[in-house]
């Protein structure tokens, strides 16, 4: 990777990072976006360490890179990525992205509302971007259809004893559990929050089969959501 120079765009949702690459990303090869994803993940994954990792990078710093949509409604389509690998779906990018397309003018700007059809892997994703005297603001989104594959799983995860979690999607598959369930608070360290997430998302991923109704590359589990009773 001698000389590669990487143009990108830095945003944030409410704190969360989203770093867009504006140019220097070497060709992507594929005929559907999910094809796309495969590409950078078996060629370019040097890429995604170098500008998600530190120095230029940290733990939480997550990214995305423009592609040809490959659906016929799409205005934009994206691939995202982050410290572990390429994500199929991601709430805080699609926001950052609402105003980045309106702001760089890769969609028409239109007061009071801008409507951008996003192609993330996951499928269309709308967002809807607030408009007004030539400036954005908020932006909301409509998603992917979402759906439970279970609600009552019973998984036994060290330290934490015999739990009971969902499993959703919507644009990833998540598990869902009360924090209380394993013993802690929002007041709690953050790493004790991460541990038993971490503990509970292996077990979890070893003990239930994650299948996605239309595709394979759709078909895991992304990570855990504590939820407040």
């Amino acid at each position: 990777m001698e000389n590669v120079v990487i143009n990108t765009v830095e945003m944030h949702t409410g704190g969360e990072p989203l770093r867009i690459i504006k140019s220097g990303y070497p060709e992507i090869v594929g005929k559907t976006i999910l094809d796309k994803r495969k590409f950078v993940k078996d060629n370019l994954d040097a890429l995604r360490k170098f500008l998600m990792y530190e120095p230029r990078g940290h733990y939480d710093m997550f990214g995305a890179v423009q592609v040809v949509p490959d659906i016929p409604n799409a205005d934009v389509a994206f691939l995202f990525m982050h410290n572990e690998g390429y994500g199929t779906m991601c709430g805080h990018a699609v926001i950052a992205l609402g105003r980045y397309c309106v702001d760089n003018k890769l969609v028409p700007y239109k007061e009071p509302e801008s409507e951008i059809n996003i192609q993330c892997p996951c499928g269309l994703v709308k967002a809807f971007v607030n408009c007004a005297n030539g400036l954005t603001s908020s932006v909301r989104f409509r998603s992917v259809p979402s759906f439970t594959v279970k609600s009552d799983i019973e998984v036994s995860v060290p330290a934490y004893g015999t739990l009971k979690v969902g499993v959703a999607y919507g644009g990833a598959f998540y598990a869902f559990l009360p924090l209380n369930d394993v013993g802690l608070n929002e007041n709690s360290p953050i790493d004790q929050i991460r541990s038993a997430a971490s503990s509970i998302a292996s077990v979890v991923k070893a003990q239930e089969a994650i299948v996605h109704p239309e595709s394979a590359d759709l078909s895991y589990l992304f990570g855990v959501i504590f939820t407040d009773n």
